[in-house]
């Protein structure tokens, strides 16, 4: 039960990141954009087509900016299993919790300058980023039993 709070706490933190981050004005997509920019210029000087490079840039902004949302919610998918692993349903709870809470991000996302709310975000990324992690700890779970 102490671990429990402790978990608890965890993934209660987790979210107030999550919100945090969501408010702050380096989050969107454009810095992202433009920090990518800088350190694709600083280390490939080289690159001789700006367009080129912009498309090169717009597809890795693309790829840091899912990636992160697959892993920052399939690790706060992780915290709530963690803090409901007691009950029953503890994996489905933890995905829908998961899910709810991604849902009501992309909302709040959608009163931030320059932030874009997306469904699309919260079913494709942030739900599958849950879904994988949640997965491995089933398989990972089942076969420490197994052993």
């Amino acid at each position: 039960m102490k671990k429990r709070k402790w978990w608890i706490l965890a993934a209660v933190l987790w979210m107030l990141t999550i919100f945090t981050f969501t408010q702050l004005p380096f989050s969107t997509g454009e810095n992202t954009s433009e920090v990518i920019h800088k350190v694709v210029g600083t280390e490939h000087p080289s690159l001789d087509s700006a367009n080129d490079a912009d498309g090169q840039i717009d597809l890795l902004n693309l790829m840091v900016r899912k990636t992160t949302h697959i892993l920052v919610f399939g690790f706060l998918a992780f915290l709530l299993f963690k803090s409901l692993e007691v009950y029953r349903f503890s994996y489905l709870f933890s995905w829908v919790l998961t899910i709810l809470y991604a849902m009501s991000d992309e909302y709040h996302q959608s009163f931030m300058p320059g932030r874009v709310s997306s469904l699309k975000d919260v079913f494709l990324f942030d739900g599958i980023g849950a879904f994988v992690v949640l997965l491995m700890v089933f398989l990972i779970r089942g076969q420490r039993k197994h052993n």
